[in-house]
């Protein structure tokens, strides 16, 4: 009988879709590059969107881009709600991002309201990080956007980097 019960639950546990995907489901407060932000996912149509916003952290600080009635992009604003799985989160400085993702596809001028800022894009992974500039050249990060990207993302074996000391982002020149 134990013998049984053991063979039954290893057949629930690897015909579970996170254990065939080979991972654990992300948190609810995950930032996913190239999949999802907490509870909202790309794919959503606008009617499981709302129903996601029930639930989510920090609900009207998720806007959504949609293409043809499906989420294209997700995009927030919501500093500790949502993060991602190296740790970083809006209200940082971009030192940590830079380290774990690198130099950026492409870098994007968004400034508003006289503050100067930017979209650190890594198209590859579908993630980008606005970063907002003060007057001396620390930038913060100020959103987090995902959407499809061309290449799979996969976390640094050392995700415990230390945080260290703010490094200047890349800028336009």
């Amino acid at each position: 009988m134990r013998r049984t019960a053991i063979v039954w639950l290893a057949l629930v546990v690897t015909a579970s879709p996170a254990a065939a995907a080979g991972a654990a489901p992300p948190l609810p407060s995950a930032i996913v590059p190239s999949r999802a932000i907490g509870p909202f996912r790309l794919g959503m149509t606008a009617r499981q969107f709302e129903t996601a916003r029930r639930t989510a952290l920090c609900p009207g600080n998720v806007q959504a881009v949609f293409e043809q009635g499906r989420v294209a992009r997700l995009e927030t604003n919501c500093g500790g709600a949502y993060r991602t799985e190296t740790r970083i989160t809006v209200g940082m400085d971009p030192s940590r991002m830079l380290r774990i993702f690198g130099t950026p596809d492409r870098i994007v001028r968004s400034n508003t309201g006289g503050t100067r800022g930017e979209w650190l894009q890594y198209v590859r992974f579908g993630i980008a990080f606005r970063v907002v500039y003060a007057d001396v050249g620390y930038g913060l990060i100020q959103a987090i956007a995902v959407f499809r990207g061309t290449a799979p993302w996969q976390a640094p074996a050392d995700t415990d980097l230390p945080d260290g000391p703010p490094e200047p982002p890349p800028g336009l020149n």
